[in-house]
């Protein structure tokens, strides 16, 4: 990852100002950028796997700007701290399909069909589903996902129809060719969760009050709370000392690159 890599940043705008103290709020290529800077800066450091792929899909997470009363209830209600912050990390954490637990009365009726093949749901007597189940997630009833196995175009019969007049039988390639599209779609999806890193939610106001205090620019700032946050999406951490120091150097450097000077020094804070 010799350059920046590509960044889509979902802006949500939960907050009433579009500017604070004359200074316009940061754009979304502003923050795409500051995050690639960051995201770039801790491949250099080892924490993030450097992907050489022109054609990778770009890193992606969502900056929600708040007013300070949300900022509090989430201080509050993850980290026990009752009062506005100024920026808070929510990392991404892919489901664990190991972990998922299927409700009692599904696994008793799985359990019950043995050592059967079939779909065990299947089987089931109209009625036994209640109306979520029968309709499914994604809102669709039973016909509907019916379809695609049901509706064989002519074309298709008759291949079917001279494969086995010839003796040959499409199970054993038709079961490789799912196996191998499913497994690639398994890889892709694997790789699209590793490159959703989390949520940023930065508190506007406290954000705007630090800028003012330490006599930065509101720009100067949230280019550091961007920075800052999304190195806490990558697991960097300032809870002991020698993390901390890793992480305010880290910081210091990209911030360095993008013309802000250090957020660390005495005179600015």
């Amino acid at each position: 990852m010799s350059e920046a890599p590509a960044v889509v940043v979902d802006l949500q705008l939960a907050i009433g100002e579009s500017e604070f103290d004359g200074q316009p709020l940061p754009a979304s290529h502003q923050l795409e950028a500051w995050v690639a800077a960051a995201l770039l800066a801790a491949a250099e450091d080892g924490a993030l796997e450097r992907d050489a792929s022109a054609a990778a899909a770009p890193y992606e997470l969502t900056v929600r700007l708040v007013e300070e009363a949300e900022s509090q209830g989430l201080n509050r209600d993850y980290r026990g701290k009752d009062s506005p912050t100024n920026v808070l990390s929510f990392p991404h954490e892919p489901l664990d399909l190991d972990d998922f637990a299927l409700p009692p009365e599904l696994a008793a009726r799985f359990a019950e069909e043995g050592d059967d093949d079939s779909l065990p749901l299947a089987g089931m007597p109209e009625g036994d589903l209640d109306a979520g189940e029968e309709e499914g997630l994604d809102g669709h009833n039973s016909d509907d996902v019916m379809l695609a196995s049901d509706a064989m175009s002519e074309a298709d019969e008759a291949d079917a129809s001279d494969a086995a007049s010839s003796g040959f039988s499409t199970s054993g390639a038709a079961s490789s060719a799912l196996g191998s599209a499913a497994t690639e779609t398994a890889a892709e999806q694997a790789l699209d969760e590793q490159r959703f890193l989390g949520d940023l939610i930065i508190s506007v106001h406290v954000v705007a009050r630090e800028a003012r205090e330490q006599g930065k620019s509101l720009e100067n700032h949230f280019a550091h709370m961007l920075v800052h946050g999304t190195l806490h999406l990558l697991g960097y951490d300032h809870i002991e000392d020698d993390e901390a120091e890793r992480m305010e150097a880290l910081e210091r450097h990209v911030l360095a690159g993008l013309g802000i000077a250090d957020p660390y020094r005495e005179e600015n804070h």
